[in-house]
């Protein structure tokens, strides 16, 4: 039970304390934790109540839908189509207006000695949306225990205090608050209604010292002005490709952090983590394994896994997770270079140029090598003769003099290095990228 890991230095802090604050508008009721004995409840509230809420209905609820704070009303129909839900709970701090489920709060102040009163203990379901990066989401239940299988409990981790980017609604937010729960530490949620700026910021102003984000997010947080002020002890990246290049600049920033990028999914759960600052895996774990994951690569050249404790699955008709030997798909395309394995891009976010299946990331990882590109999204822009056309959003070095000189740099490296058909055909330069939800680039 999650409850067993909050009595001990867990705690949260925010930037606004949203506890008994909130309107009751779409609410039709206030429910004491008696009243969700058993149910299918939704968790649609500011990030710091979708953590306490989710504390006290872990092993009440017979599941626990975790709601993005952001979630509108196409996410809430599929949602409803999917799944049969008795409450959608609520803090008055998002809009709900979009649920035809019954809208509901949490009663303020529940504690403890409710807590110890409530009968018939079960196996709560998490249930976790994808992020949809490629299609649309699909909802997949976990329990405590797929969640948990690699999370440090209490010892080093106690000491670090966790800063929150992602939204806990999405599997790598709620990795980062059972890490901080379970090991005991402090967690910072900034409130997701803050720039982010000021995100940061707060982060610094709460000596946060551990912090997981994407490598679009990382890229984005060491160009923010208050990202020297960072003292970092553990730096964690997953959810894209963490290229050698940004492991390398992570490096020597905080010099003196953990560094580790994950390979993980809302569907396989945690599969695996690489700590030694290389870009890729071993090639000996496609033989060998690694912490009762096995791996091997498909004919597709897609990255394929068996967790022997996967016991997660999809709901609402969403198909099977696993094949019926137990292998996982990811989906990720990978390749063999000598001693090591090398992420490739998504096979499914494939560009289609006259026939020709481009990797958004094969190009993006020539485009780096042009002095001067800091970021840079390669996607696909409609062309009424050809169908797509590649375009290639660059984000120049701060550092960098003449940036419009890096449009004709960059269209030069991919003409020698690309074969023409990759070559992007428009070159753009941008303040920012852009960036969804669960901190990957939306292309």
């Amino acid at each position: 039970m999650l409850r067993n890991f909050v009595t001990g230095k867990f705690s949260i802090a925010s930037d606004v304390d949203i506890k008994t604050t909130g309107n009751t508008e779409g609410a039709q009721q206030v429910l004491g934790l008696d009243q969700v004995i058993g149910k299918n409840v939704a968790l649609h509230c500011h990030p710091q109540n979708l953590i306490r809420w989710a504390v006290e209905l872990d092993s009440l609820a017979s599941s626990v839908l975790l709601v993005p704070f952001d979630a509108c009303e196409d996410f809430s129909k599929r949602v409803e189509e999917k799944l049969r839900l008795d409450f959608v709970l609520t803090d008055g701090m998002t809009n709900t207006g979009h649920w035809t489920t019954k809208v509901s709060r949490l009663r303020a102040g529940i504690g403890s000695q409710e807590v110890s009163s409530v009968p018939n203990e079960r196996n709560t379901q998490w249930l976790l949306a994808t992020s949809g990066t490629t299609g649309t989401p699909k909802i997949v239940a976990h329990t405590i225990e797929s969640l948990t299988r690699t999370t440090i409990q209490s010892g080093a981790g106690s000491q670090l205090t966790w800063g929150l980017l992602y939204d806990p609604a999405r599997f790598a937010g709620f990795q980062v608050v059972l890490q901080a729960m379970m090991a005991n530490a402090k967690l910072i949620v900034p409130s997701p209604n803050l720039n982010f700026e000021k995100k940061i910021d707060f982060l610094v102003a709460n000596d946060c010292d551990a912090l997981s984000a994407t490598p679009s997010l990382w890229r984005k947080i060491l160009m923010a002005k208050a990202a020297k002020q960072l003292q970092l002890k553990q730096v964690t990246l997953g959810g894209e490709i963490a290229d050698q290049r940004i492991l390398n600049s992570l490096a020597k920033q905080f010099p003196s952090a953990a560094i580790a990028h994950i390979f993980a999914s809302t569907e396989a759960g945690v599969g695996f983590s690489v700590k030694d600052k290389k870009a890729g895996f071993p090639v000996s774990w496609l033989n060998n394994g690694v912490r009762d994951v096995e791996m091997r690569i498909s004919d597709q050249g897609t990255l394929c896994l068996k967790n022997t404790h996967l016991n997660q699955s999809y709901l609402g008709g969403g198909g099977s997770i696993a094949s019926v030997d137990g292998w996982i798909d990811t989906g990720d395309l990978v390749e063999v270079d000598g001693d090591r394995v090398f992420f490739k891009g998504r096979l499914n976010g494939a560009i289609n140029i006259g026939g020709n299946k481009v990797i958004p990331e094969d190009v993006e990882a020539r485009v780096l090598e042009v002095s001067g590109v800091f970021q840079v999204a390669v996607r696909a822009k409609s062309s009424s003769i050809a169908g797509a056309l590649i375009e290639a959003l660059i984000v120049p070095d701060p550092e960098v003099d003449n940036p419009s000189g890096l449009v004709k740099s960059v269209k030069l490296h991919c003409k020698q290095v690309l074969p023409s058909f990759k070559v992007p055909a428009f070159v753009r330069l941008v303040d920012e990228l852009p960036v969804g939800a669960a901190g990957k680039i939306k292309r």
